[in-house]
């Protein structure tokens, strides 16, 4: 099937070489969708609203977010896979777009990620523009004995391990959380959620003891005292956090994770038409009022589409050796 895709995809490419000039001149003459592989409300969700919005006014066109939960983003991904090369569909994408790659090479993959993988995140796609950046904060119940990481992995391996809230197999939580296991001998234990808000009322109450948590997200609580930041994951300290250390400066270097969103299209649509979403979209993220819109969700990404292609190809062969060794 993936051959047959990617066969078609090159003719349409071959077909649109010829009708670029002037497709490119009359789109958009209807609206555009973005689909989003996440349930409404949540953060992917709401970048994609407030982009649109921007968009939508820039362009003088509809801009509509369409969102397509399940399966670990594989429907509302493969849904864009399967649309019209025509530039009239657009997918948002995240880091698990690059894991559920990884993860398709391996035997029993599709009963993690509760669906097969029908699509190649490289071949089938074609980056746009970035979306936001997503920094990481590594926080504990203000009850749990430990206000550095050096003390958190003392805790972990003097006892029976502390639980660490992730959102299950093939999340990037999970990815992450072996990455942090390997880096710091700690024994952490997996805690599987649905998502990010059951995990946070866990922490909250004391059900579980840690978990990486968006910094956007994590900040209110950090501020109200009803959570205790022990590490950042970026390469530096974030201007939200300034008093929180970075995992290298806490004793732990040779690790930097900071999650992201990004827009892609079918492969295949028009490069003149790709040129213009990526201006579009990299123009309403560099609005000073976009900070403010993403203020729970990240920092804003804007991106070009080499910069992000190199970004996921690092990243699926990142992600696919962590998985390699966890997974069996």
């Amino acid at each position: 099937m993936n051959a047959i895709r990617r066969a078609f995809c090159t003719m349409a490419a071959l077909a649109a070489a010829t009708l670029t000039p002037a497709f490119a001149q009359e789109w958009p003459a209807r609206p555009i969708r973005i689909v989003v592989p996440y349930p409404a409300g949540g953060n992917a969700d709401s970048a994609a609203r407030a982009l649109a919005e921007v968009v939508s006014a820039s362009l003088r066109q509809t801009v509509i977010v369409d969102n397509r939960p399940g399966a670990s983003t594989i429907i509302g991904t493969d849904a864009v896979a399967r649309a019209q090369a025509d530039g009239y569909t657009v997918g948002l994408v995240t880091d698990s777009h690059a894991i559920n790659e990884a993860m398709a090479h391996l035997p029993h993959a599709s009963e993690v990620l509760g669906a097969k993988v029908p699509y190649d995140a490289v071949k089938d796609f074609m980056p746009v523009s970035g979306v936001a950046l997503v920094p990481l904060v590594l926080v504990v119940n203000p009850k749990v004995p430990a206000r550095s990481v050096k003390e958190l992995v003392r805790l972990s391996t003097t006892g029976k391990g502390v639980d660490f809230g992730t959102m299950g197999p093939g999340s990037p939580w999970f990815v992450h959380l072996h990455q942090l296991r390997k880096l710091t001998g700690a024994d952490f234990v997996d805690v599987p959620y649905k998502g990010l808000a059951p995990a946070n009322t866990d922490l909250l109450a004391g059900q579980i003891q840690t978990m990486l948590m968006p910094v956007h997200f994590a900040q209110p609580y950090i501020k109200t005292g009803k959570l205790v930041p022990l590490a950042t994951l970026g390469g530096k300290r974030h201007p939200l956090l300034p008093d929180v250390p970075t995992l290298a400066e806490s004793g732990y270097p040779g690790l930097e994770i900071t999650n992201y969103f990004m827009f892609v299209v079918p492969a295949g649509t028009p490069q003149p038409v790709v040129d213009r979403l990526t201006r579009e979209f990299n123009a309403a993220l560099r609005q000073p009022a976009m900070k403010e819109k993403f203020a729970l969700t990240g920092d804003p990404y804007p991106a070009e589409p080499a910069e992000l292609s190199a970004r996921l190809r690092h990243d699926i062969k990142a992600y696919g050796d962590v998985l390699q060794a966890t997974l069996k």
